[in-house]
């Protein structure tokens, strides 16, 4: 008996494995047919909420909302052949907004948001820089106050660069205090994967019912439509009151923040306050109702709020930045395993 050749059973083998995935792939074609309508209403035709708990919201007037644990995300989406392209608002890594609080004096304050959220730096002037946390914080309470009894000129923000392994390499920015601000917000926006541009498609489900598949969110099966866009329902009034907040505060960069003297973010109307400029904040008309409720959530007060204007950060080159002279000792010590040592919010 001839004997077969073995690169001929292997070639063999390949096209049965070939046929196969086509197989397969056309299986799947039959299960999951795209779906993208035509015309100028195509916006509005496939507008709704996809999703439940986590998901997306797409508008009519071609944004979307990325929603779920931990995430919110907002930008715009346009048609492209069989598929949606998304392009979510770019957020600087450092936010920094500041006041000038007549009851400090000469002391200054910084609220620190979301720098619990990875390895951050902090530096005053020429001193040696800070880690704002400690080495595997947890257990966070915010706000995280930190004060000193100076009035700081300068100020550097520091993140290690993403996608580097190196740890002495950090993206640095300054800034100089040239106004005499005494109270800030500074914002630290960790990188995440929800904000990079991302693709999507849509199909009709076993139930005919629409459906997204996005390209870096909510797995293979993607979400349902589980809301079409309608202004009369309660739902969609929500989300379009979420957009419509986001978008009156000046999207991802709002030239101000409105905050009470506990630092709790409000967004108010203006024509409901009048502005105290000796004291230098904004006084709700009415300020001398609910004081019984008020004074047992202080954190909820918005009688009484503060303007933090945006502060422009400089870029800096990172051999501007050296960790390795940095302090022993961090901002804030937290940690579930010491409760008597963390750090807590004195009201």
């Amino acid at each position: 008996m001839r004997r077969k050749n073995k690169s001929t059973s292997g070639f063999i083998k390949l096209l049965g494995f070939i046929s196969l995935i086509l197989m397969i792939k056309n299986s799947m074609a039959q299960q999951i047919t795209h779906y993208l309508p035509s015309g100028k209403d195509s916006a509005k035709t496939i507008s709704g909420q996809y999703g439940d708990n986590s998901g997306i919201c797409l508008f009519e007037d071609g944004k979307f909302m990325l929603f779920g644990y931990a995430t919110l995300v907002f930008g715009s989406y346009v048609f492209e052949k069989d598929y949606l392209l998304f392009y979510p608002d770019e957020i600087p890594l450092f936010q920094l907004y500041a006041y000038r609080n007549p009851r400090l004096t000469d002391t200054t304050r910084i609220d620190f948001i979301g720098f619990e959220q990875e390895k951050t730096f902090v530096q005053f002037e020429n001193d040696s820089p800070n880690q704002v946390f400690n080495d595997k914080a947890n257990c966070f309470s915010p706000p995280f106050i930190f004060q000193q009894a100076k009035i700081s000129q300068s100020l550097k923000f520091a993140a290690r660069s993403q996608n580097v392994d190196q740890d002495t390499t950090y993206q640095v920015f300054q800034y100089t205090n040239d106004g005499e601000f005494n109270d800030f917000l500074a914002i630290y926006n960790k990188p995440q994967r929800a904000r990079q541009n991302f693709s999507a498609y849509l199909y009709l489900a076993e139930d005919k019912k629409l459906a997204i598949r996005l390209s870096n969110y909510g797995g293979e099966k993607g979400f349902l439509r589980e809301n079409p866009a309608d202004r009369t329902q309660e739902y969609w009034r929500e989300k379009l009151h979420m957009k419509e907040a986001y978008e009156h505060a000046g999207a991802i960069e709002p030239m101000e923040i409105y905050c009470n003297q506990h630092y709790t973010i409000f967004y108010p109307d203006l024509s409901e306050y009048v502005l105290d400029s000796g004291k230098k904040q904004y006084i709700h008309t009415s300020a001398k109702d609910n004081e019984d409720y008020f004074t047992e959530n202080p954190t909820q007060d918005d009688r009484y709020l503060m303007k933090y204007i945006r502060q422009n950060l400089r870029y800096k080159q990172p051999n501007s930045f050296n960790v390795s002279k940095g302090s022993n000792t961090s901002l804030f010590f937290s940690s579930c395993e010491e409760p008597e040592r963390s750090y807590k919010y004195q009201k």
